[in-house]
């Protein structure tokens, strides 16, 4: 597989996410450049990044022509987005095969979305959305294939227990503090949502009380250095659906 920006030969690195799952990340030795899969850079901590973009490139110049998906070879956008600062270049593929970023921008992007989460935290002001500070999730399904067998677990039983993976995204968890977590999610149709945990605490929480497709919560008051695990039921038109167990640790 070739870089986007200057066609050398990538390579691949591992790297650890926020929430300690193991993933590979493509690198180019020679541009410094990383190709991620969708919308994997949301999930990564600073130190990561930083970790990441420390390579030190062969050649320093930068490529006039826009980058090519090395998956399709389709010419990739640069993300006009709010998550995505104007000084911070981020180049997407137009068939969702993954991000690249070019040199140093992995890093610039990661300490401005901590910046903005900071900014809100401290100044008492709610995010609009999770999709104010994380590269867009697109929620891509068949309706073909998938709308069908989800309707027709939700009208064997009232509540109906079922694999997340056919309803949601995985919920993504942004810790800003020890004791404070925002867990974030899109499910593939509108639906109400609420958060119920099965270990750590025994709480409910309401996440999105009108049907909406991207749903955030944010949850404060935890215990520091504490699993916990949660499930989340959505109201599919009046039907309840429940996901499997979710876990998340506080820092």
């Amino acid at each position: 597989m070739d870089c986007p920006h200057c066609h050398e030969p990538l390579s691949v690195i591992e790297i650890e996410t926020a929430d300690g799952q193991s993933h590979s990340i493509k690198e180019c030795l020679s541009c410094g450049g990383h190709f991620l899969e969708p919308y994997l850079a949301n999930f990564l901590t600073v130190e990561t990044a930083r970790n990441v973009d420390s390579i030190l490139p062969k050649s320093h110049a930068v490529p006039t022509a826009p980058p090519s998906c090395p998956h399709c070879g389709q010419i990739m956008s640069s993300i006009k987005d709010d998550a995505v600062p104007q000084t911070v270049t981020v180049f997407t593929c137009p068939n969702h095969h993954g991000d690249f970023f070019p040199k140093d921008q992995l890093l610039l992007f990661k300490q401005a979305q901590q910046s903005k989460i900071y900014f809100h935290k401290l100044w008492g002001i709610p995010l609009r959305s999770a999709f104010a500070v994380l590269i867009p999730i697109l929620v891509i399904f068949s309706l073909a294939t998938l709308l069908p067998s989800i309707l027709k677990q939700v009208t064997t039983t009232q509540e109906t227990r079922v694999k997340a993976s056919e309803i949601l995204t995985s919920p993504l968890i942004t810790p800003l503090s020890s004791t404070h977590v925002l867990i974030s999610f899109s499910s593939y149709r509108p639906a109400k949502t609420s958060l119920r945990f099965t270990e750590g605490q025994t709480q409910s929480y309401p996440v999105s009380t009108s049907a909406q497709i991207n749903h955030l919560l944010s949850i404060e008051d935890l215990r520091p250095s504490t699993l916990y695990k949660y499930v989340i039921v959505l109201d599919l038109n009046g039907k309840s659906v429940t996901t499997s167990e979710y876990t998340f640790s506080t820092p």
